[in-house]
């Protein structure tokens, strides 16, 4: 027959080694949930970089279309997708114009580069251009809702 003070010592050791499991599952679960919001806010972050990328060479494309000064190519508004709007402008709808001319110092030196951000067209020089990109994810299509990503690039375009 056991002795009457080891009544109840296998329940507090069963206790313990319950609380430990729940401890441990506890912090597993919060870990899991930290790496689940930031994956999420790393893929949000990639879909803003992508569109701004897209409207980039989409900017890109038209003066290499274009015959006419690179500062009449019309200010984009694009909706790449049913969530996605790309478009002129800065943050929270302030009005900016998309393509501007920079001062001849700002592109660095003139000379030919087998740089790929070099666009060639033969009517207008080597002019250097700010070009201003503006990405536009979620929200109800108003210039202050959803997430939204803007990226400001020189070119010299017509070397």
């Amino acid at each position: 027959m056991t002795s009457r003070s080891q009544h109840g010592s296998a329940l507090l050791f069963t206790l313990l080694v319950m609380t430990a499991i729940l401890a441990v599952a506890v912090a597993m679960i919060r870990y899991s949930a930290l790496e689940l919001s930031a994956s999420t806010a790393g893929r949000k972050q990639q879909e803003l970089v992508a569109c701004a990328e897209a409207g980039r060479t989409l900017l890109l494309s038209k003066f290499k279309l274009l015959g006419a000064p690179v500062t009449e190519v019309l200010p984009l508004n694009v909706a790449l997708d049913s969530r996605t709007q790309l478009a002129a402008g800065h943050y929270d709808g302030a009005s900016v114009v998309q393509v501007s001319p920079l001062p001849a110092w700002a592109a660095g030196p003139t000379k030919p580069s087998t740089a790929n951000w070099r666009i060639q067209a033969q009517s207008l020089g080597g002019t250097p251009y700010k070009v201003v990109v503006h990405c536009q994810v979620g929200g109800d299509g108003t210039p202050t809702s959803g997430r939204q990503l803007e990226v400001e690039f020189g070119i010299r375009f017509g070397l």
